[in-house]
Order: C-alpha cells, then sequence, then structure tokens
C-alpha cells in the first residue's frame, strides 16, 4: 500500500496477558456466527457489536473475561430486567455466536479469518503494494507501522477498518506531515513526535529527521490519513479478504512456537 496502515496501532488493542493461546475458531462457524449475529442481535449491539442498546461487544471486558460456558448460559437464559431476551437456539447455533462474538475481542491470529493467507501475501508484496509502507519481518518499507505483530495485537475488525477506512483513526505517530526547511527543503513523511520545541519526522526512506522551529520555513498537518482510502476498488473483495487473511497470521511469537 503507498502509505501508512495508520488505524492499525490505535485505540486499546487487546488487553494485556490476552495471548493467542486458545486454537483459531473456525472460519465457517465464526461466518455463520456473524449472520445469525446480524439477524438477531445487530438491533441492539450494532452491526459489528459496537453497542447501542445493548453493550459493546466489541471491545468491552466483561466479553473476554466470561468463558464459553457463561457466554453460553447467558445466550440461553437472558438477562433478566435488562431486555435482553433468552434464545432457544440449537447448542451448535449458539456456539457459532460465540465463535463470533469472540472474535470481536480476540487477537485477528484467533478469530478465524477466512481467504488464502498464501494468495493474501501475493496482495500484500505485490498489487496492494502494502510493502511499500509496511514491514513484516524486516521485508518492506516506511513510513507505516511494522506489521509483524499485527495479528496478535489487533482484532480482525481493528485491521479490517485500518485497511478500508484508514481516516477513522489516526494514531500518534503516524500523522501525515509535510515541512519546508528555511532553506527550501521539502521533507514528507509522519511525524514521530512534535512539541513547541522540536518535531521528528519520519520519511519513506527510513530517515529521521530533527527540526527546531527557527529551522522551519512552513509544517502543513494533513487531517487525513496519508493512506489511500479507495482499496475497496482498488482490490476486489476476495483480494482484501485472502490479505486479510494474511495479516491475521502475522505474530512472530506464535510463530516461534508452531
Amino acid at each position: 500500500m503507498a502509505a501508512a496502515f495508520l488505524g492499525i496501532f490505535l485505540g486499546s488493542g487487546i488487553a494485556a496477558g490476552q495471548a493467542a493461546s486458545s486454537p483459531p475458531a473456525k472460519p465457517e462457524n465464526v461466518q455463520a456466527g456473524k449472520e445469525l449475529f446480524g439477524q438477531v442481535c445487530a438491533a441492539c449491539h450494532g452491526s459489528n457489536g459496537e453497542g447501542g442498546r445493548g453493550p459493546n461487544l466489541e471491545s468491552g471486558f466483561e466479553v473476554r473475561r466470561e468463558s464459553d460456558q457463561e457466554m453460553f448460559d447467558l445466550i440461553r437464559s437472558g438477562v433478566r430486567g435488562s431486555g435482553m431476551p433468552a434464545f432457544s437456539f440449537p447448542d451448535e447455533k449458539v456456539r457459532q455466536l460465540i465463535a463470533f462474538i469472540r472474535s470481536l475481542n480476540s487477537p485477528a491470529i484467533q478469530a478465524g479469518v477466512s481467504g488464502d493467507p498464501v494468495a493474501g501475501r501475493e496482495v500484500f508484496f505485490g498489487k496492494g503494494r502494502c510493502s511499500t509502507c509496511h514491514m513484516i519481518r524486516g521485508q518492506g518499507g516506511y513510513p507505516g507501522p511494522d506489521l509483524s505483530e499485527v495479528g496478535s495485537k489487533r482484532t480482525l475488525n481493528q485491521i479490517q477498518e485500518s485497511l478500508l477506512k484508514p481516516s477513522a483513526r489516526i494514531a500518534d505517530g503516524f500523522r501525515g506531515v509535510s515541512a519546508v526547511t528555511a532553506d527550501g527543503q521539502t521533507i514528507e513523511g509522519v511525524a514521530k513526535s512534535s512539541t513547541n520545541y522540536s518535531l521528528v519526522i519520519l520519511d519513506a526512506r527510513g530517515q529521521l529527521h530533527f527540526l527546531a522551529p527557527h529551522e522551519l520555513k512552513s509544517l502543513t498537518f494533513r487531517d487525513a490519513s496519508i493512506m489511500p482510502g479507495d482499496y475497496a476498488q482498488r482490490l476486489t473483495s476476495a483480494e482484501i479478504q485472502n490479505l486479510l487473511a494474511f495479516l491475521s497470521k502475522q505474530a512472530t511469537h506464535e510463530r516461534a512456537n508452531e
């Protein structure tokens, strides 16, 4: 991709200690759970668990704390006095719902992401040009975040948002900036730090520029992400899914334990 995956390193991410220790859910169970969730849960909890009339299931600590059996019992019995009804689905359907809800909170590597990671790797280093600005285990470029651990540190929804809606959330240290120095030099990249006393810019070559206010003729910060926001048009739906499958596997710790 021609610019940074800026949204990926935003928000609370995965809670400390929530390591990718459980086996990934089967993609078909997650997908079936997503479809059922959309039919019976989304009206209160939001289409992606973001909350509404019902609690946020995407970032709520309570979801991460509950065991599968506790979630199973809650779905079956409901919550008296809360507006949460009981659901008499077959056991398999309840487990599919749990698989999807878990995928909203779990690291992407645990989420059972459908798609072809090998084909996704080809998109990352080829058509998508992601490696122009991102590195994975030393391969790729700047100034975007290193994605070597993205599968273990971010949820699938967070990765997907960063790909398809990169300007939704821009992380500190990855805001686009263009500076013109007093001697006429133009420096573009991302602002790694910016204070009243100094500015540090990381450019596309991986070079850091340390600048003091008196060295600057002009300075422009971008409101939008420097990452293009049109990947839904540049890539097919299958290519996007394969790319998500590839990124969800990026976790060096998990690879060391395979």
